[in-house]
């Protein structure tokens, strides 16, 4: 390190772009999704806890690295940013590394990796150009990742590191950013000179099979973990796209960071690319069809059984009004069903708040926000809860905003209406409705896949859902028009995981 104090820029944004959701991220739809924060908050509990961010700080304070907090902006996942949002985000996070230049010692910026703008679709690739412009070859940028990161050749070609999360669902935050920390501290200190190798692969999945306790992404992520054993080798990430994205070079990619090594990150990363492709299959997602799952949970043995409505995922994109499972039990009741279901509705949920607890309403419900899909259908039941929309979620812990819940009873179906999405990735919402989730026979997760970290430890079945939805699994479903081609699922028949690949080496 070139001071015993070195100095280090920290910066960030996160929001995960949808294309099939309509309209745009404006920054009042922004502020709903999370906080945007300067300065020292950058570090505080607005933007959760045991993040990227604070694990950054922790390790930088155990390591005597100065931090020069700027801006970092949460935004959550769905439609296109508005340019004007980015471009303020941007001229800040530049600004500040203009300002610092002359003592920066490092970069640490914390991204996700799938956001675009309104003309921007690659934003993450664009701050790490820009910024490595100012700070010049010589100062070591690393960044943080989700998992279902865009991976772009932009990103490779300006970063000294991309760090992504090993788990899905996303449990390891704060693992990521000490990683990140550290390997910075080692490249200020000349210990490692760090350099990104990248393979693209012509393939992309929906993200039920992208779980890393289950199916074929277990033994990507451990060969991976085998490939950092390598002599040379520092960091080896697997990005699994959002597949829900139509921008260019859409795909997933690894990427191996070695000590100054590229030929031999760049065989790491082809190696575990064909392992990968050779999987694909395996990422393809069994569906089942709505009325054999509601069979299949009423005569289950245990509870509750999950059923993953995930063509409507709410932290894929989607807007959460998806009701076609709620019709579906609509549509044949039973007097002994026990079920719990969420829906995005605000009308419904003033509404409610109009009649007060206890009385009878007859709603439309569901279809208004995602109207290519789905369509209002009608609920009548009784009022039994009113609340506010302030809880704290579980995965991650984060303050959450939903901007008013009310609870509609129809036999023993609950409804937990909701004025903003709410997450799925654990049952937080359904216990600030006051409802016991591992007490219900049938419960839904908006989730595709993300939500067994938490569900799986009550749940006594769950299966993924057959229905449409701007996160449906079955991608050749959806509209995309500005992918690169071929590209698997899209074309089946496939046979080269990049061009030029050739035969698999014997």
């Amino acid at each position: 390190m070139t001071r015993s104090h070195p100095n280090v820029l920290v910066a960030g944004f996160s929001h995960e772009l949808n294309s099939f959701i309509p309209g745009v991220s404006t920054a009042e739809v922004l502020a709903v999704a999370g906080p945007t924060v300067v300065g020292a908050d950058l570090f505080g509990p607005s933007v959760g806890i045991d993040l990227e961010l604070h694990a950054v700080a922790a390790v930088a304070a155990e390591l005597g690295v100065t931090l020069l907090p700027s801006i970092y902006m949460w935004g959550g996942v769905g439609p296109v940013i508005e340019d004007s949002v980015y471009d303020r985000l941007r001229q800040r996070i530049l600004h500040d590394a203009q300002l610092e230049r002359e003592r920066l010692d490092g970069v640490l910026l914390c991204l996700h990796g799938a956001m675009a703008t309104q003309s921007v679709d690659d934003t993450e690739g664009d701050i790490l150009a820009a910024v490595r412009a100012i700070v010049g070859p010589d100062v070591p940028i690393v960044a943080t990742f989700d998992m279902h990161t865009h991976g772009t050749a932009r990103m490779a070609a300006s970063a000294d590191a991309l760090i992504g999360y090993r788990t899905c669902p996303h449990t390891d935050y704060y693992d990521t950013g000490a990683r990140a920390m550290r390997l910075l501290a080692r490249a200020m200190a000349g210990e490692v000179r760090p350099t990104v190798s990248m393979r693209k692969l012509r393939m992309t999945a929906s993200a039920e099979h992208h779980d890393t306790n289950h199916g074929p992404m277990v033994e990507v992520q451990g060969l991976a973990r085998e490939l950092e054993g390598t002599p040379g080798i520092l960091d080896v990430t697997v990005f699994a796209t959002q597949p829900w994205m139509d921008v260019p070079e859409l795909g997933w990619s690894v990427v191996v960071t070695t000590d100054g090594q590229p030929t031999l990150g760049q065989a790491a990363a082809d190696r575990l690319g064909r392992a990968i492709w050779a999987r694909r299959e395996a990422f393809r997602v069994p569906k089942v069809p709505l009325h054999a799952a509601i069979e299949r949970a009423r005569a289950s043995s245990g509870i509750p059984v999950v059923l993953s409505d995930s063509a409507d995922t709410t932290t894929g994109g989607g807007n959460g009004d998806g009701n076609l499972l709620l019709a579906a039990l609509l549509r044949d009741p039973r007097p002994d069903d026990s079920v719990a279901l969420a829906l995005t509705d605000a009308a419904a949920v003033d509404q409610c708040m109009a009649a007060g607890i206890g009385a009878e309403v007859t709603l439309q419900v569901g279809g208004s926000l995602t109207p290519d899909f789905f369509s209002p259908i009608t609920l009548t039941g009784r009022v039994i809860t009113l609340a506010d929309g302030h809880y704290d979620s579980e995965l991650p812990v984060k303050p959450r905003d939903v901007g008013g819940i009310a609870v509609v009873a129809h036999d023993g179906i609950q409804v937990v209406l909701t004025r903003e999405k709410a997450s799925q990735l654990d049952a937080s919402i359904y216990r600030r409705a006051g409802i016991w989730p591992e007490r219900v026979r049938i419960l839904q997760a908006k989730s595709a896949g993300g939500f067994r970290a938490a569900f799986d430890r009550f749940s006594a079945d769950t299966m993924y859902l057959d229905t449409p939805g701007p996160c449906d699994s079955d991608l050749t479903r959806l509209p995309f028009e500005r992918i690169d081609r071929p590209l698997w699922p899209f074309d089946a028949d496939l046979d080269e995981p990049w061009a030029g690949a050739g035969p698999d080496p014997a």
